[in-house]
């Protein structure tokens, strides 16, 4: 009987590192950043961004095997709400780049006098921010970065 338990035991864990490595597959890099150079967007100085910014994240994917996957790319604000959502789906094998962004806009009627004061109408923007990246909901890499008016 207690060869038996071991022996189940082990196929068990066989069964979770198997699925396990299956899982984590694929491998997330990315950065995030609001300089172009020649309309591509390049690693970052830093991670502070203007509340006029058009702010990139420019995903790497790679260990993919070949069929269908989805990045999912959530754009998490400073008060923890999920302000902006990417899905996006593919069929590659090997690995890719995907570039999503996130444009942030004041409410109507703000833009007249921004000019006066950036920050006006954006305080729910100001501070920090979190990017949170994950392929077939197994493999996830986040990524912060800070918005100041």
């Amino acid at each position: 009987m207690r060869h038996s338990l071991l022996r189940l035991g082990l196929y068990i864990l066989i069964g979770f590192a198997g699925s396990s490595t299956a899982l984590a597959g694929a491998a997330i890099e990315a950065f995030v950043t609001a300089t172009l150079v020649d309309g591509r967007p390049v690693a970052p100085i830093g991670q502070v961004f203007r509340c006029s910014d058009k702010i990139y994240a420019v995903i790497d994917v790679s260990g993919l095997a070949d069929g269908d996957h989805v990045l999912n790319v959530d754009w998490i604000d400073p008060s923890g709400k999920r302000r902006e959502q990417t899905v996006y789906e593919f069929n590659r094998s090997g690995g890719i780049r995907i570039t999503v962004w996130l444009k942030l806009h004041a409410p109507s009627g703000a833009s007249l006098l921004s000019a006066f004061n950036p920050a006006l109408g954006m305080g729910e923007f100001i501070g920090p921010w979190e990017i949170r990246m994950t392929v077939d909901r197994s493999s996830t890499a986040y990524r912060n970065f800070e918005v100041l008016c």
